[in-house]
């Protein structure tokens, strides 16, 4: 059974055998069949393209370092008062819990997104030992969860991009595994880091899955070289760009207004002239995108059309040509200079057009016309336009520049009774648009493992409210320390995860959102053996857990103060059952059971100081059974390993 993260390293080797099988000889590698396979594809100069800084081969090693940590329920800071609760949040470096996700997330994530520390000069940078990362955790804690992690200048030791690399390679390259090969992760960065970034994520995922650095206009100017600036950047990898068409789209900016507007103009029965100059007047206000703007006509039903140009719009070459005739006067319409953007049965289709005649003429307002889906100006020497109605193209394709309010800090204001206790949250519709952006199917994953303020859960459970949808969050918070002096600090928020989890609260109370979450804590494993390791480091894991089976029952197997439920969800976690698996207690016969399910999975803890052979009367035989060993008698032992499927403690 796993009491411990995957072993990367042996991952990484399973899947290379996968693909090359011949190249392994005794459980090691024949470098030389590989380079003889790939051939041309090896590189053996001395001088090639490459992206280096100085502690990347520690990255590898704090990647490949197992971690015996765990995730402990957090029932204080849980939000399960709702129908149900399959959101996580977790308190904890997120480099220990990414590495704790591995297993039960492998290739379950549909969308990540973070906004790590941008590297200012007084921005956190984490600190990784790759020798004992929970350790190392702990130590810069205090073990002292209530007083969280100090913030520290990343210029203070002369190598600023260095440090924000180290800190950043391992999580985003552990993060990866847990995407679907359909995923998408977006992260955002500034002018700091972002060529960094870059090149990080080109090897990481590979340049080719590179989609966008989409520029995120934040429209309120900030002057600190002389100049106003007003952006950010997202960059937009996916996870394999072949594996389906990725197309990432965005609801139109302002559609609510502009249909709350025309809904007011036909209960009023607002005359159309008088009803478009109107439009008109709020499009400007707004400064909206062409694809609103075009949108400025108005059908009898007071529904919003626009016309789109039938001229060829390839310039190389050249459409048909064909006549049309005007509905009213009979002649022949202008043709455009490059031919029709349609075929002429198609322009016929469209148009309404049945045996060379218009069957259904709409004169408008204006004095133009409209023949099914194609309009006519009241003169001939002006050229038709297609017609398309908003209604019907409500979202676009996402843009390479974005436009919102940097309003975040507004937002968090209002939801703590005016009081600023986070600086610079990501606004909640810039994160809406990166959510919307991407095709969710039902409980499709998001996880942010720099979670900040929650925007991100705020977000999703906004636009779960507005579209019905199904979408989980996964939230992952350092307990970094609030300042003394702040605000937050003299309102009770001890650490910056206090104030995500508060937050995630009050917008599922705001919302009367129907699903809660569930709240974890970073912690040491609630296996002695573990603790026993760190005071014998030149003992193997073998020899301390023999030594600890041959001591006083499970007073000596597990830490003090681990609780049954600790040790249910540890187990469960490292052995494939996600955060989101349920429990449930039962008695059954003379035996207490605790049972972890997911799916079509279910594990039967039991913690009874003495189990019989009839306990394989009381659980389900397809089922894996989790108790003491010392709870068995040899004859019960073999007997119950011959008839279920066994896991002692």
């Amino acid at each position: 059974m796993n009491l411990e993260s995957n072993d990367i390293a042996q991952q990484k080797l399973d899947e290379l055998q996968n693909i090359f099988p011949e190249v392994f000889e005794d459980g090691f590698i024949n470098y030389d069949k590989l380079k003889t396979i790939l051939g041309e594809n090896i590189d053996e100069s001395s001088e090639h393209y490459s992206f280096n800084w100085s502690g990347k081969k520690d990255c590898y090693k704090t990647i490949k370092a197992k971690t015996n940590a765990t995730l402990k329920v957090d029932t204080t800071h849980s939000e399960l008062d709702t129908e149900s609760n399959s959101n996580v949040f977790i308190e904890g470096d997120n480099l220990e819990v990414l590495k704790l996700l591995q297993n039960a997330y492998y290739k379950k994530v549909k969308m990540i997104y973070i906004d790590p520390p941008y590297n200012k000069d007084k921005d956190f940078v984490y600190k990784d030992s790759w020798g004992d990362t929970i350790t190392n955790y702990m130590i810069q804690t205090d073990q002292l969860r209530d007083e969280g992690y100090t913030s520290t200048k990343t210029s203070s030791t002369g190598r600023r991009h260095t440090n924000w690399l180290n800190m950043i390679y391992p999580r985003l390259w552990l993060s990866r595994n847990l995407l679907k090969d359909d995923g998408v992760i977006f992260v955002s960065i500034d002018d700091d880091e972002v060529h960094n970034l870059r090149k990080v994520m080109d090897e990481i995922y590979g340049e080719e899955n590179f989609v966008e650095c989409i520029t995120w206009n934040k429209r309120i100017p900030k002057n600190d070289k002389g100049i106003g600036n007003i952006h950010e950047y997202i960059l937009v990898y996916v996870k394999d760009i072949t594996s389906v068409k990725h197309e990432f789209i965005m609801r139109k900016d302002g559609l609510d207004d502009i249909y709350d507007l025309i809904n007011k103009l036909k209960k009023k029965n607002v005359p159309f002239l008088e009803a478009e100059n109107e439009l008109k007047k709020l499009y400007k206000k707004n400064s909206y995108d062409r694809g609103i703007t075009l949108y400025n006509s108005l059908d009898k039903n007071y529904r919003l059309w626009g016309k789109i140009n039938m001229s060829w719009p390839n310039a190389n070459t050249f459409g048909q040509r064909y006549n049309v005739f005007h509905p009213i006067t009979k002649k022949l319409v202008k043709v455009p200079e490059r031919g029709w953007r349609w075929k002429e049965e198609t322009f016929s289709k469209e148009a309404l057009i049945v045996d060379g005649k218009y069957t259904d003429i709409q004169e408008l307002h204006d004095g133009s016309y409209l023949c099914g889906n194609i309009w006519f100006s009241s003169k001939e020497t002006i050229q038709p336009s297609s017609v398309t109605y908003l209604d019907d193209v409500n979202n676009f394709l996402l843009r390479s520049i974005i436009s919102f309010k940097s309003d975040g800090g507004i937002e968090v204001e209002k939801l703590f009774d005016g009081k600023s206790f986070f600086s610079y949250p990501k606004s909640t519709s810039l994160l809406k648009a990166l959510v919307s952006s991407v095709e969710l199917q039902k409980d499709d994953i998001i996880l942010d493992f720099f979670a900040g303020s929650g925007t991100t859960a705020h977000a999703v459970m906004e636009l779960n409210k507005e579209d019905d949808g199904n979408r989980k969050y996964i939230l992952v918070q350092l307990p970094e320390a609030t300042d003394e002096k702040s605000e937050a600090y003299k309102a009770g928020y001890k650490k910056i995860s206090d104030i995500t989890k508060e937050r995630v609260k009050r917008v599922i109370k705001k919302l009367d959102y129907k699903d809660g979450f569930k709240s974890y804590y970073l912690d040491n494993s609630n296996f002695q053996m573990f603790k026993e390791l760190k005071k014998r480091p030149n003992d193997s894991l073998e020899d301390i857990e023999k030594m600890l089976k041959m001591s006083v029952f499970q007073e000596n197997i597990l830490t003090q103060g681990a609780k049954e439920l600790d040790l249910v969800y540890e187990v469960g976690l490292k052995n494939g059952f996600t955060l989101s698996a349920q429990t449930e207690e039962l008695q059954t016969g003379s035996y207490t059971f605790t049972k972890l399910f997911e799916d079509t999975r279910e594990f039967y803890f039991c913690f009874d100081k003495e189990i019989k052979n009839d306990i394989i009367h009381n659980i389900p035989k397809d089922t894996k059974l989790i108790c003491y060993e010392k709870a068995l008698g040899d004859s019960v032992k073999l007997n119950l390993y011959s008839n279920l499927d066994l896991e002692t403690l």
